[in-house]
């Protein structure tokens, strides 16, 4: 029998040793993958499941991974039950529809036995460089059904009581265009679980499995006990929110992310209903990543000290209706469907940020971020080897304002946490130059507080003929900002900026695009969108926004004609001027927002 209560100081040791675990995994992952985007960029995550499929404990990884592994997990035991995995097994699997995000996301799951009881599951998903499909990278905006954009594998027994199934190895990694770097990869995600497993029965051994049973269950009980606590500080009411994405890559329409967000007591209701319905292209959102955007959000916004599990999801009820763009049918288009889940999340702090400010201040929002994955994938045979490449790139982007703060410069969305790869990793590992890699100016969300910096990053193509495919956002509807502040500066691609011969990457559809033709000697540059800012910038201190002049973060002539600061040639704050120039900008917003009495 597992008890239900534990010394405090023993379930402490065994919770950050399971988070230990959780971690280990990652680093296993990491060391011994041979794909940059694993040992560089860290677009993984790694977590420990109990004998019921919950996750427990994970690491600093990616939320839309771990907040939809829950489905992932279910998905594998429903199709084997509890009889037929056993010791040695290791599942293999990334449909999206059976808690998958999207195909190039490759989900391990293996059961951990101590002493022919089950004690739980290490459960890990990567990004694979190619899984197959129409487009190099799996990335390709034009799908419109799901059998385009790669190899779809459902929970199949890769490792069978220890025994890897090589022709099953073959026939997955013999479907893309990476075979050798694949099978590499899937080793460094198989040896994670291996990593989980032993540390986990080392665990058990020292404390007994069922003291560690209990300690998972008192630490998702805890999580959910913290997380009921949280949302009972908001204020109840029904709170409403709306925000875009560009278009789905066939139509150029926007299509509309539709929340409202119902509290009552220690509940919280999410409702997708208003959203658009599941479109052609691949912007599609499927349930598991659209509910991780939900869950990232409310644990930002509320207590982010809370241990995140499955706990936390427990108090959170969420509505997506079958068939709409965060929760669509099969076979509709998903690779991009990531790109949505950034938008759900951007609108959920919309809606958080409508609830009234209490004792305890209320939700922590920020404006929007970036609001895109910013993918970019460049492929061709490496005159150096004679090798196919794929060079996947997802530069960061600014983070939104704060109401007490600037956005972040430069940094991913909270939906991934991951890392940017070097520039002497890129250039070492592909037939590329970058060229430029640096901050853009003004490019943050002018306001009180100003948005982060996006970035603008230039590769040139060496010694070949390459393509690039393009699947972002934000380049048509730019990150917002909050309570006056205005929206960071929308994305862009372009091809040889500055020269005569300057193109867009993406003509039709601004942020998607496929296969572009490169030339050898072409650069591609891409430019990420800045966040949002907080409060009107005209009330900014001049000397923030001389400091900003100083570092290149704003330019002189936006800090004259939206901050209203004049400054001196050598930058230092014309205070006279300053205070001329927004006390005129002032009495001309009165006069415009003054009411026509005029009698006629």
């Amino acid at each position: 029998m597992i008890p239900t209560t534990m010394d405090p100081f023993t379930l402490q040791v065994i919770g950050h040793a399971l988070i230990s675990i959780s971690r280990e995994m990652g680093v296993t992952l990491s060391r011994t993958s041979c794909s940059p985007i694993f040992n560089e960029g860290n677009d993984y995550s790694c977590a420990i499941f109990d004998a019921h499929g919950q996750m427990v404990t994970h690491g600093e990884f990616l939320p839309i991974h771990l907040g939809s592994m829950v489905f992932a997990t279910k998905a594998v035991t429903d199709a084997f039950g509890t009889e037929g995995l056993g010791r040695g097994d290791m599942v293999v699997f990334n449909d999206p529809y059976l808690g998958g995000t999207h195909l190039p996301d490759v989900t391990f799951v293996a059961p951990i036995f101590h002493d022919d009881a089950l004690l739980g599951y290490a459960v890990n998903r990567a990004h694979q460089l190619d899984i197959g499909g129409t487009s190099a990278g799996s990335f390709f905006s034009e799908a419109r059904e799901n059998y385009q954009e790669g190899l779809r594998i459902a929970p199949v027994k890769l490792v069978r009581n220890g025994v890897r199934d090589e022709h099953l190895l073959e026939f997955i990694v013999g479907n893309t265009r990476l075979p050798d770097q694949l099978r590499v990869d899937f080793e460094a995600q198989m040896s994670a679980n291996r990593t989980a497993i032993r540390r986990l029965i080392e665990l058990a051994e020292r404390y007994s499995a069922t003291q560690v049973q209990a300690a998972m269950t008192l630490i998702l009980d805890q999580s959910e006990h913290r997380t009921r606590q949280a949302i009972r500080r908001l204020a109840d009411g029904e709170y409403h929110a709306q925000d875009f994405i560009d278009n789905d890559g066939i139509t150029d329409v926007p299509r509309v992310i539709n929340i409202t967000v119902r509290i009552n007591g220690d509940e919280a209701e999410v409702d997708f209903t208003g959203s658009s319905e599941q479109v052609e292209g691949p912007l599609n959102s499927v349930l598991g990543c659209t509910c991780a955007g939900v869950y990232m959000v409310f644990q930002a916004a509320t207590d982010p000290d809370i241990e995140p599990n499955v706990g936390c999801y427990r108090p959170i009820k969420i509505f997506a209706p079958e068939g709409t763009i965060v929760n669509p049918r099969f076979p509709a288009a998903c690779t991009g469907g990531t790109e949505t889940t950034i938008v759900v999340h951007n609108t959920m702090f919309r809606a958080l940020a409508s609830i009234p400010r209490s004792e305890d201040g209320g939700p922590r929002v920020v404006a929007c971020d970036q609001g895109s994955g910013n993918n970019k994938i460049i492929s061709g045979t490496d005159p150096r080897s004679g090798r196919k490449y794929v060079l996947y790139e997802y530069p960061e982007g600014g983070w939104g304002a704060g109401r007490d703060r600037d956005g972040h410069n430069a940094v991913w969305s909270i939906v991934g946490n991951i890392s940017n790869v070097p520039v002497e990793v890129v250039e070492d590992q592909y037939p590329v130059r970058v060229e430029r890699y640096e901050l853009r100016s003004d490019s943050g969300g002018p306001g009180i507080h100003r948005g982060g910096l996006g970035i603008r990053r230039d590769l040139r193509v060496l010694g070949h003929d390459a393509t690039v495919s393009i699947l972002g956002d934000r380049v048509r509807v730019p990150p917002w900002g909050f309570e006056d502040g205005l929206a960071g500066a929308p994305a862009s691609y372009t091809v040889d900026p500055e020269e005569p011969q300057q193109r867009s990457a993406a003509p039709e559809f601004g942020s998607k695009a496929y296969n572009l033709a490169l030339g050898a000697g072409e650069v591609i540059s891409q430019c990420t969108a800045g966040g949002g800012g907080w409060g009107d910038p005209a009330k900014r201190p001049p000397e923030a926004v001389a400091a900003d002049v100083l570092a290149g973060y704003v330019s002189s002539q936006q800090a004259r004609e939206v901050y209203l600061v004049v400054l001196s040639e050598d930058g230092q704050v014309d205070t006279d001027a300053t205070l001329v120039l927004r006390a005129e900008q002032s009495k001309a917003r009165e006069t415009r927002a003054a009411p026509d009495n005029t009698q006629v």
